[in-house]
């Protein structure tokens, strides 16, 4: 045995014992690669989650040292990511924002969820008691965007729109009641990039009269749109509140004029809340 092991040593080899255990220990090629290809998805989500969960704009640095990733790696991925519309950067500067790719992405799995989920239960019971129908909305890159909605069946009037419908802020009652709850800041910006263009005559279109119209929203903590999207609808929204008094969702009552007034959308306020109220619970427990 010890001569074996010399006549390997001499030849250059490890011992017969070395080269078993240096074989065990490599690892596959194969195997070498799937690791890899998993360290890079890792890396990759990573990053996405690091910017969507940022309040701020994020720089590739603190990126690259919250989660301790190779420069050239953390450079690679976001130029990537950037230029697929995962990740966008700021208007002038170099600091990166969710993309619009992402945002669709994460809207289309919350809205897939949400169909076949505890929300859904709480805007069917809504349809069944009110006979009209309901809709939760959302705040996407500017737009209201329905992420679910239950038709009224018994009516002949029905407005025929679906999850991912989009609707604009300023002449819907779901995008009026983000406006007005929005921390200020946010609301400025939000305006400021606002076309106040016509759809009906009653449309809102001076800043000053949708300014006004805000703060009573703000006061009421209700919303209304009186046939300023589409002439002959009403709508009515309320708040789906978080812990913070966070605007989570809205969720709204929607039906033509010639069967909800404003005076008979009121009326269907304590039922409106209560749904939001569920909703907020439901919310909540999933974050």
């Amino acid at each position: 045995m010890a001569s074996q092991i010399a006549l390997d040593a001499r030849s250059g080899g490890a011992p017969a014992t070395g080269r078993r255990a240096a074989a065990k220990a490599a690892p596959h090629p194969a195997k070498a690669a799937r690791e890899q290809k998993l360290g890079a998805t890792a890396r990759s989500f990573a990053i996405l989650e690091h910017v969507a969960n940022s309040h701020n704009p994020v720089d590739v640095l603190d990126i690259i040292a919250s989660l301790k990733l190779p420069k050239a790696t953390a450079y690679r991925l976001v130029d990537w990511f950037v230029g697929q519309g995962y990740l966008s950067r700021e208007p002038g500067r170099r600091r990166l924002i969710v993309g619009p790719k992402l945002t669709n992405l994460a809207f289309g799995a919350l809205s897939s969820s949400m169909r076949n989920d505890a929300p859904h239960v709480v805007l069917q019971r809504l349809v069944r008691m009110l006979n009209e129908t309901c809709n939760i909305g959302t705040l996407l890159n500017g737009e209201v965007v329905y992420l679910d909605r239950v038709e009224a069946e018994d009516w002949p009037l029905r407005l025929h729109y679906t999850s991912g419908s989009r609707v604009p802020l300023h002449c819907s009652a779901i995008g009026k009641l983000y406006l007005a709850l929005a921390p200020s800041p946010r609301r400025k910006r939000l305006l400021q990039s606002l076309d106040l263009r016509r759809f009906t005559e009653r449309t809102i279109t001076e800043g000053s009269k949708l300014d006004a119209e805000l703060r009573q929203i703000r006061k009421e903590q209700v919303s209304f749109d009186r046939e300023e999207y589409l002439a002959g609808v009403i709508c009515i929204a309320v708040p789906v509140l978080g812990k913070n008094g966070e605007i989570l969702a809205a969720l709204a009552i929607q039906a033509p004029q010639a069967r909800m007034n404003e005076q008979a959308a009121r009326k269907h306020l304590p039922l409106l809340r209560r749904a939001a109220d569920d909703l907020a619970e439901i919310f909540q427990a999933k974050s």
